[in-house]
């Protein structure tokens, strides 16, 4: 039992040590509300980008609402916000998450929206999409 015990303070004690909460430090950085304007300032730059979120198993992209197929995965760029990815141990993780979702969610839709026809050309499995 002793064992078990020790053995499972362990794996939360070095879970926490690896929880990767960055986006606490840069969640200004990310405001939901600007991220619209910043993916069209950024399609203008010829910066076509999309955000995804670590904050569960696996990361999500929110507002990416085309097929994920592995002609986008090689010729996209993608950031990653890192909430926490596969633990919860970030100081105010919900509100975190809720954030950096809302912002990527934006981001994302608007980026979707204006480089459709990139896509689309690089592609051609979208085009029927």
């Amino acid at each position: 039992m002793k064992k078990i015990l020790i053995l499972t303070l362990l794996f939360l004690v070095s879970g926490k040590t690896l929880a990767d909460c960055s986006f606490e430090s840069k969640k200004d950085n990310y405001k939901p509300e600007v991220a619209a304007s910043l993916a069209e300032r950024a399609f203008k730059e010829n910066n076509v980008y999309f955000i995804a979120v670590a904050e569960g198993i696996g990361p999500s992209r929110p507002g990416f609402d085309i097929p994920f197929t592995s002609c986008v995965f090689k010729n996209t760029k993608w950031e990653m916000l890192w909430v926490g990815a596969d633990s919860q141990y970030c100081v105010n993780h919900e509100a975190l998450r809720a954030q950096a979702k809302s912002y990527a969610q934006n981001f994302n839709k608007t980026m979707v929206q204006l480089a459709s026809m990139q896509l689309s050309e690089m592609c051609p499995e979208l085009r029927t999409h």
